[in-house]
């Protein structure tokens, strides 16, 4: 072989694999960056609701002793409600204390994400389901005098709570579509070695 053809050609060597394995590096640090932003935002949405949950709680607990009628039952529903809540941030919390960035690979940090985007709308689904149940509740009392406050009470809860649960996951899923989805297909067009190749075939 031509020295000079040879010397070319181990230069070049050279430096593809050295841009290669500074990609690769780079792309591992992309995808650890991507997955700490969910699970950060994961802890974000948990503390959220928890404490959204508490404090629904807290003013239930004392609101439901010093009042009367429908507004005692609105007091007594938001408590029962947020016990829910509150154990849905604790189980959401537990899981984003547990997970580990540094240990997923692309295909998981692309599952993940996909997966909790999905979360949400189905949660917004149900959320609307919620306040169509709790007008529902509400109408219901027209026809069940005797059950009228609790009816009342009840049905005004759902539709505030269940009001408050579509914005909150309406809000988070653009979140993580807005932070998201733009890493993800750059981590997924960087291809799974972390190098491209592109030819030109005229």
């Amino acid at each position: 072989m031509n020295p000079l053809r040879h010397l070319l050609l181990t230069a070049g060597t050279f430096l593809l694999g050295n841009a290669a394995s500074a990609q690769r590096v780079e792309s591992s640090a992309n995808l650890r960056a991507f997955s700490e932003q969910r699970i950060s935002h994961q802890k974000t949405l948990g503390l959220t609701l928890g404490g959204f949950a508490l404090a629904n709680i807290a003013v239930g607990a004392v609101a439901a002793g010093q009042t009367t009628g429908e507004t005692k039952y609105f007091h007594k529903m938001n408590i029962y409600w947020n016990l829910v809540n509150l154990s849905i941030a604790g189980l959401g919390l537990l899981g984003s204390r547990n997970a580990r960035a540094d240990s997923e690979t692309l295909a998981d940090a692309v599952r993940r994400h996909e997966n909790m985007k999905q979360l949400l709308l189905i949660n917004a689904g149900l959320d609307v389901a919620y306040v169509i149940g709790g007008a529902y509740l509400q109408e219901r009392a027209n026809s069940r005098p005797n059950k009228a406050d609790q009816l009342r009470g009840y049905g005004k809860s759902v539709m505030v709570q269940g009001g408050f649960l579509l914005a909150f996951d309406l809000v988070n899923y653009f979140i993580f579509k807005k932070r998201g989805d733009k890493q993800e297909r750059l981590l997924l067009s960087a291809g799974s070695d972390g190098l491209g190749l592109a030819i030109r075939i005229d």
